[in-house]
């Protein structure tokens, strides 16, 4: 059998960082929200990220996971900050409202 592709072998790395990091939360008595999604960092180091239901919504669980050691290194609890995350586009002012220069209702 021929070796697999640098991105095959990347994308079953990132997905086993991903089942290890869901199985630690489970392990700490957590319910994650959805699938994760891992970043790697540098070489055999990866951040993966889950959003967390039950701590309300806005919270994410990190973790920092050496694939080497097959072990998670670090975790945090971070808030997220809905003033960074994009405006849906209902809720922007219309291009006749005065606010974007418009003349407003007619």
């Amino acid at each position: 059998m021929p070796p697999s592709s640098q991105p095959v072998q990347e994308e079953l790395g990132e997905r086993n960082v991903v089942d290890a990091g869901a199985e630690y939360a489970r392990q700490s008595g957590m319910v994650l929200a959805e699938a994760g999604e891992a970043v790697r960092i540098r070489p055999n180091y990866w951040r993966v990220r889950f959003a967390l239901p039950e701590e309300g919504s806005g919270k994410i669980l990190e973790l920092d996971f050496d694939e080497l050691a097959q072990r998670v290194t670090g975790s945090r609890l971070i808030d997220i900050n809905p003033s960074l995350l994009p405006l849906p586009r209902t809720s922007l002012p219309s291009e006749s409202s005065p606010a974007t220069g418009g003349s407003g209702p007619q």
